[in-house]
């Protein structure tokens, strides 16, 4: 019995936009004449070019910030690392708890995680 693929996605034309001016709303609209048309490109450009050139510095930035904070962040990692792995040999050694002191580190770590945290949420709107 041969199958029948009715159902799969096939893509679709993308449809042609006309745009119909509305006469009624051409009186509101602001006429300009050929020069003046182009003199406002010419000045969108402009500021198209700055907004370029401000994003460009601005992901720059945010990149070097970036680095920075990842760097900072696996430094404090490894140093929490080894402040665990030193606490978990001074319960071994010093203190004598053997073998009991792998769980004991455990379960520090599991109250410290969560006990001490608290999530707070902050939504920043940017224009």
């Amino acid at each position: 019995m041969a199958r029948t693929y009715r159902n799969l996605p096939v893509p679709q034309q993308t449809a042609q936009v006309v745009y119909l001016p509305d006469p009624a709303m051409q009186a509101d609209l602001e006429q300009l004449n050929a020069s003046q048309l182009q003199t406002r490109r010419a000045q969108q450009r402009a500021l198209y070019e700055i907004w370029q050139k401000r994003q460009a510095r601005i992901a720059a930035h945010d990149l070097k910030v970036r680095r920075f904070w990842l760097g900072f962040g696996s430094v404090f990692a490894l140093a929490l690392l080894l402040l665990a792995v030193f606490v978990g040999w001074w319960l071994w050694t010093a203190v004598g708890l053997g073998v009991l002191a792998i769980p004991l580190l455990f379960l520090a770590t599991t109250v410290t995680a969560v006990g001490g945290h608290r999530c707070i949420t902050i939504v920043q709107h940017w224009h």
